[in-house]
Protein backbone atom coordinates (compact mmCIF):
# COMPACT_ATOMS: atom_id res chain seq x y z
CA UNK A 1 0.00 0.00 0.00
CA UNK A 2 1.46 3.43 -0.89
CA UNK A 3 2.16 6.15 1.65
CA UNK A 4 -1.27 7.69 2.14
CA UNK A 5 -0.63 11.05 3.75
CA UNK A 6 2.74 12.32 2.54
CA UNK A 7 1.53 13.07 -1.02
CA UNK A 8 -1.36 15.08 0.44
CA UNK A 9 0.36 16.80 3.38
CA UNK A 10 4.15 16.59 2.93
CA UNK A 11 4.76 18.74 6.00
CA UNK A 12 3.48 16.05 8.38
CA UNK A 13 6.53 14.45 9.93
CA UNK A 14 6.76 10.66 10.47
CA UNK A 15 7.15 11.30 14.21
CA UNK A 16 3.75 13.04 14.22
CA UNK A 17 2.18 10.01 12.60
CA UNK A 18 3.70 7.68 15.16
CA UNK A 19 2.31 9.94 17.87
CA UNK A 20 -1.17 9.81 16.35
CA UNK A 21 -1.07 6.02 16.27
CA UNK A 22 -0.04 6.01 19.95
CA UNK A 23 -2.93 8.34 20.76
CA UNK A 24 -5.36 6.06 18.94
CA UNK A 25 -4.01 3.14 20.97
CA UNK A 26 -4.44 5.11 24.20
CA UNK A 27 -8.03 5.84 23.25
CA UNK A 28 -8.87 2.20 22.56
CA UNK A 29 -7.11 0.95 25.69
CA UNK A 30 -9.28 3.28 27.75
CA UNK A 31 -12.41 2.33 25.81
CA UNK A 32 -11.90 -1.31 26.70
CA UNK A 33 -12.12 -0.40 30.37
CA UNK A 34 -15.29 1.60 29.64
CA UNK A 35 -16.87 -1.30 27.73
CA UNK A 36 -16.26 -3.55 30.72
CA UNK A 37 -18.10 -1.04 32.92
CA UNK A 38 -20.95 -0.86 30.40
CA UNK A 39 -21.37 -4.64 30.31
CA UNK A 40 -21.80 -4.61 34.11
CA UNK A 41 -24.08 -1.57 34.28
CA UNK A 42 -26.65 -1.88 37.12
CA UNK A 43 -29.52 -1.22 34.71
CA UNK A 44 -28.40 -3.97 32.35
CA UNK A 45 -25.76 -4.64 29.76
CA UNK A 46 -25.38 -1.42 27.75
CA UNK A 47 -23.50 -3.15 24.95
CA UNK A 48 -26.54 -5.30 24.25
CA UNK A 49 -28.88 -2.32 24.61
CA UNK A 50 -26.84 -0.52 21.97
CA UNK A 51 -27.47 -3.38 19.55
CA UNK A 52 -24.40 -5.56 19.79
CA UNK A 53 -24.90 -9.30 19.66
CA UNK A 54 -23.40 -11.23 22.54
CA UNK A 55 -21.55 -14.47 21.87
CA UNK A 56 -20.95 -16.25 25.17
CA UNK A 57 -17.47 -17.53 25.88
CA UNK A 58 -18.71 -21.12 26.04
CA UNK A 59 -20.28 -20.74 22.59
CA UNK A 60 -17.17 -19.42 20.85
CA UNK A 61 -14.61 -21.67 22.52
CA UNK A 62 -12.54 -18.67 23.50
CA UNK A 63 -11.12 -17.24 26.68
CA UNK A 64 -11.78 -14.10 28.67
CA UNK A 65 -15.10 -12.31 28.27
CA UNK A 66 -18.01 -12.82 25.94
CA UNK A 67 -17.64 -11.44 22.42
CA UNK A 68 -19.86 -8.59 21.21
CA UNK A 69 -20.47 -7.93 17.54
CA UNK A 70 -22.19 -5.36 15.36
CA UNK A 71 -22.27 -4.82 11.60
CA UNK A 72 -20.54 -1.61 10.66
CA UNK A 73 -19.27 -0.01 7.46
CA UNK A 74 -19.24 -3.10 5.31
CA UNK A 75 -17.73 -5.23 8.05
CA UNK A 76 -18.02 -6.18 11.71
CA UNK A 77 -16.99 -4.45 14.89
CA UNK A 78 -16.11 -6.96 17.61
CA UNK A 79 -15.33 -6.24 21.25
CA UNK A 80 -13.71 -8.60 23.75
CA UNK A 81 -11.74 -8.22 26.96
CA UNK A 82 -8.55 -9.19 25.08
CA UNK A 83 -8.98 -7.15 21.91
CA UNK A 84 -11.24 -5.05 19.74
CA UNK A 85 -11.34 -4.64 16.00
CA UNK A 86 -13.09 -3.88 12.78
CA UNK A 87 -13.13 -6.68 10.20
CA UNK A 88 -14.34 -5.78 6.68
CA UNK A 89 -15.82 -8.36 4.36
CA UNK A 90 -12.78 -7.92 2.13
CA UNK A 91 -9.56 -5.98 2.37
CA UNK A 92 -7.66 -5.10 5.52
CA UNK A 93 -9.19 -4.22 8.87
CA UNK A 94 -7.67 -3.38 12.21
CA UNK A 95 -7.16 -5.19 15.51
CA UNK A 96 -6.23 -3.61 18.84
CA UNK A 97 -4.63 -6.10 21.24
CA UNK A 98 -5.09 -4.92 24.79
CA UNK A 99 -2.07 -6.37 26.59
CA UNK A 100 0.24 -5.16 23.82
CA UNK A 101 -1.47 -1.75 23.69
CA UNK A 102 -0.93 -1.82 19.95
CA UNK A 103 -2.89 -1.63 16.73
CA UNK A 104 -2.32 -4.31 14.11
CA UNK A 105 -3.38 -4.77 10.54
CA UNK A 106 -5.76 -7.70 10.23
CA UNK A 107 -7.14 -9.27 7.10
CA UNK A 108 -10.87 -9.06 6.63
CA UNK A 109 -13.46 -11.78 6.95
CA UNK A 110 -14.61 -13.51 10.12
CA UNK A 111 -13.46 -11.73 13.30
CA UNK A 112 -10.33 -13.31 14.68
CA UNK A 113 -10.57 -15.52 17.79
CA UNK A 114 -9.41 -13.46 20.79
CA UNK A 115 -6.08 -14.67 22.12
CA UNK A 116 -5.25 -16.57 18.91
CA UNK A 117 -3.52 -14.11 16.62
CA UNK A 118 -2.58 -16.01 13.50
CA UNK A 119 0.43 -14.37 11.85
CA UNK A 120 -1.15 -15.04 8.46
CA UNK A 121 -3.98 -12.67 9.36
CA UNK A 122 -2.45 -10.31 11.93
CA UNK A 123 0.65 -8.30 11.20
CA UNK A 124 2.39 -4.97 11.26
CA UNK A 125 1.76 -1.99 9.04
CA UNK A 126 3.05 1.48 8.39
CA UNK A 127 1.76 4.32 10.53
CA UNK A 128 -0.23 5.60 7.55
CA UNK A 129 -1.87 2.21 7.06
CA UNK A 130 -2.73 2.07 10.76
CA UNK A 131 -4.25 5.54 10.70
CA UNK A 132 -6.37 4.69 7.68
CA UNK A 133 -7.57 1.24 8.69
CA UNK A 134 -8.39 2.36 12.25
CA UNK A 135 -10.86 5.03 11.09
CA UNK A 136 -14.00 2.83 10.88
CA UNK A 137 -13.43 1.47 14.40
CA UNK A 138 -12.74 4.91 15.87
CA UNK A 139 -15.77 6.35 14.10
CA UNK A 140 -17.89 3.62 15.70
CA UNK A 141 -16.43 4.57 19.10
CA UNK A 142 -17.58 8.18 18.64
CA UNK A 143 -21.13 7.12 17.81
CA UNK A 144 -21.20 4.70 20.71
CA UNK A 145 -19.96 7.30 23.21
CA UNK A 146 -22.55 9.80 22.01
CA UNK A 147 -25.20 7.14 22.56
CA UNK A 148 -23.86 6.46 26.06
CA UNK A 149 -24.06 10.17 26.91
CA UNK A 150 -27.70 10.26 25.75
CA UNK A 151 -28.81 7.02 27.42
CA UNK A 152 -27.15 7.17 30.82
CA UNK A 153 -27.38 9.52 33.77
CA UNK A 154 -25.22 12.64 33.74
CA UNK A 155 -21.70 11.91 34.90
CA UNK A 156 -21.82 8.16 34.26
CA UNK A 157 -18.86 8.08 31.89
CA UNK A 158 -16.90 10.51 34.05
CA UNK A 159 -17.39 8.18 37.02
CA UNK A 160 -16.12 5.28 34.92
CA UNK A 161 -13.05 7.34 34.06
CA UNK A 162 -12.44 8.19 37.73
CA UNK A 163 -12.82 4.52 38.63
CA UNK A 164 -10.06 3.76 36.16
CA UNK A 165 -7.94 6.51 37.71
CA UNK A 166 -8.24 4.85 41.11
CA UNK A 167 -6.83 1.54 39.91
CA UNK A 168 -3.22 0.86 40.73
CA UNK A 169 -0.99 1.06 37.70
CA UNK A 170 -3.72 2.46 35.45
CA UNK A 171 -2.84 4.97 32.75
CA UNK A 172 -6.09 6.68 31.81
CA UNK A 173 -6.21 8.61 28.56
CA UNK A 174 -8.20 11.84 28.15
CA UNK A 175 -11.31 12.61 30.22
CA UNK A 176 -14.46 11.48 28.39
CA UNK A 177 -15.56 14.82 26.94
CA UNK A 178 -12.10 15.69 25.67
CA UNK A 179 -11.64 12.14 24.37
CA UNK A 180 -14.70 12.32 22.12
CA UNK A 181 -13.75 15.80 20.90
CA UNK A 182 -10.23 14.57 20.06
CA UNK A 183 -11.66 11.63 18.13
CA UNK A 184 -14.02 13.84 16.13
CA UNK A 185 -11.15 16.09 15.16
CA UNK A 186 -8.99 13.08 14.35
CA UNK A 187 -11.68 11.66 12.08
CA UNK A 188 -12.06 14.98 10.28
CA UNK A 189 -8.33 15.22 9.54
CA UNK A 190 -5.72 13.16 11.42
CA UNK A 191 -2.87 15.14 9.91
CA UNK A 192 -3.91 18.37 11.67
CA UNK A 193 -4.94 16.82 14.99
CA UNK A 194 -2.84 17.93 17.99
CA UNK A 195 -1.42 15.39 20.38
CA UNK A 196 -3.93 14.19 22.96
CA UNK A 197 -1.52 15.00 25.78
CA UNK A 198 -1.87 18.69 24.90
CA UNK A 199 -5.50 18.50 26.00
CA UNK A 200 -4.35 17.89 29.55
CA UNK A 201 -2.65 21.28 29.48
CA UNK A 202 -5.17 23.11 27.29
CA UNK A 203 -8.49 21.20 27.28
CA UNK A 204 -10.27 23.90 25.28
CA UNK A 205 -8.30 23.12 22.10
CA UNK A 206 -10.25 19.88 21.60
CA UNK A 207 -13.73 21.03 22.55
CA UNK A 208 -16.21 21.60 19.70
CA UNK A 209 -16.53 25.22 18.65
CA UNK A 210 -20.27 25.07 18.24
CA UNK A 211 -20.67 28.76 17.45
CA UNK A 212 -18.50 28.36 14.37
CA UNK A 213 -20.30 25.25 13.21
CA UNK A 214 -17.24 23.03 13.43
CA UNK A 215 -17.36 19.27 13.87
CA UNK A 216 -21.08 19.10 13.20
CA UNK A 217 -20.88 15.45 12.17
CA UNK A 218 -18.92 12.67 13.85
CA UNK A 219 -18.85 10.71 10.60
CA UNK A 220 -15.58 10.50 8.73
CA UNK A 221 -17.29 8.54 5.97
CA UNK A 222 -20.14 10.80 4.89
CA UNK A 223 -21.12 10.25 1.28
CA UNK A 224 -19.08 12.39 -1.08
CA UNK A 225 -20.38 13.97 -4.28
CA UNK A 226 -18.87 11.24 -6.44
CA UNK A 227 -20.72 8.55 -4.50
CA UNK A 228 -17.69 7.15 -2.67
CA UNK A 229 -17.50 6.93 1.09
CA UNK A 230 -14.29 8.38 2.44
CA UNK A 231 -13.00 10.93 4.92
CA UNK A 232 -12.94 14.41 3.40
CA UNK A 233 -9.16 14.72 3.74
CA UNK A 234 -8.52 11.66 1.56
CA UNK A 235 -7.84 12.22 -2.14
CA UNK A 236 -10.00 10.59 -4.80
CA UNK A 237 -7.29 8.02 -5.54
CA UNK A 238 -7.11 6.95 -1.91
CA UNK A 239 -10.91 7.10 -1.57
CA UNK A 240 -11.17 4.14 -3.91
CA UNK A 241 -9.75 2.03 -1.08
CA UNK A 242 -13.06 2.67 0.70
CA UNK A 243 -15.23 1.45 -2.16
CA UNK A 244 -16.37 -1.52 -0.02
CA UNK A 245 -17.34 0.71 2.92
CA UNK A 246 -21.01 1.55 3.11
Amino acid sequence: MPDLFLPEVPSVAPSKRRSLVRDACGCLHQQMFFWGCDARHPDGNLLIRHGLTRIARCESGGEGSSRYRMDWRGGTVELHSFCAGWFPVSGDGVLFIRHRERLHRCSGGEPITPGHYDSERVGGATNDEMLLTSLPLLEWVVGYEKWIAAQTRPGYRQRSWKRQLSQMGSRPWLPPEEAVSWLIKFLADPTSTPRARDALRRPSIFRPKKNKGEWTSPSAFDQQADGTSAPPWISSSVARKFSNVS
